[in-house]
């Protein structure tokens, strides 16, 4: 289901957020960043398991130029000396951030309430950790 935010803005912001969308408001909560510091940041904070492409970033990143979630101006950072592009959280785009990361929390918490995914599924393990069919003497 998809909820919509309304901000200060014209357009609405469409939760749950995509991935990528969702990374980089992370990323821009501890700070502002230029393109690649996103990137690599993202990266890095997945331990390598997300990775955002450069069409990826740059269309989430006018997405969210759009509807408000983020704000740009020029400038430089240390890693970077020459004049860039950066990207900031507006006061919208932590809302949204704080909404999402409260609708993941409570996905989680709903998946920890489901044995069944959660490893304790009687067909799965019983308390001492071995399987149901083990326990009563079948496969060993």
């Amino acid at each position: 289901m998809s909820q919509l935010i309304q901000g200060t803005q014209a357009l609405a912001v469409p939760l749950p957020l995509t991935h990528p969308i969702y990374h980089i408001l992370l990323v821009l909560a501890t700070g502002e960043r230029h393109g690649y510091g996103l990137r690599r940041e993202i990266l890095t904070s997945t331990e390598g398991h997300m990775r955002v492409g450069n069409g990826s970033l740059y269309r989430s990143l006018d997405v969210m130029l759009t509807t408000g979630l983020i704000g740009e101006t020029r400038g430089t950072l240390d890693d970077m000396p020459a004049l860039r592009r950066l990207f900031r959280l507006t006061d919208l785009g932590e809302r949204i951030a704080r909404a999402e990361t409260e609708r993941l929390v409570q996905l989680v918490a709903l998946a920890q309430r489901t044995p069944r995914l959660w490893g304790r599924h009687p067909a799965l393990a019983t308390e001492s950790g071995q399987s149901a069919q083990s326990a009563r003497g079948g496969v060993r």
